[in-house]
C-alpha cells in the first residue's frame, strides 16, 4: 500500500498489485489522510466471507459481476453498478462466473490488509 502525496497524486494500480486478503483475490491499495482506495480483481467464484469494519465502504463494479450479501439481503451487481455499505454493517461477496474487477473506497482510511478488517470486495 502506498500513501498518495501532494507531490504526485497519481495512482499506478499495476505497480501496487499484491495478493488480496482471501484466496482468489488480488489487490492494489493506496490511502490518503481521510480516504483509502483499492482495486480488487476476483477470480470467477471467489468468495469474500462475511465481515464488518468501522469504515464506510463504496464499491463500483468495473467489469464482471459481484453478488453482494448484506443485512438487507443479496443483490447481483454488474459493470457500472455500485454500492455503499455503512460502517459496522456485516457484508460479504462472491464473484460471478466471469470474475470481477472492483474499485472500492473507504472512509476513514483502511491501512491494514487482514481478512477480518479488510473490506476487500465489499
Amino acid at each position: 500500500m502506498r500513501e498518495v502525496s501532494t507531490v504526485d497524486p497519481t495512482i499506478e494500480w499495476a505497480a501496487l498489485r499484491t495478493a488480496g486478503p482471501v484466496p482468489g483475490v488480488t489487490a492494489a491499495l493506496t490511502h490518503g489522510s481521510q480516504l483509502s482506495a483499492a482495486l480488487y480483481t476476483l477470480e470467477p467464484g471467489a468468495v469474500v466471507p462475511p465481515h464488518a469494519h468501522e469504515n464506510e465502504e463504496f464499491g463500483q463494479v468495473i467489469r464482471g459481476s459481484l453478488e453482494l450479501r448484506h443485512a438487507g439481503g443479496t443483490v447481483v451487481l454488474g459493470a457500472g453498478e455500485a454500492f455503499l455499505v455503512p460502517g459496522g454493517v456485516e457484508h460479504g461477496a462472491r464473484a460471478g462466473d466471469e470474475g470481477c474487477e472492483l474499485l472500492e473506497c473507504y472512509a476513514p482510511p483502511r491501512v491494514t490488509s487482514s481478512p477480518q478488517t479488510t473490506g476487500a470486495t465489499t
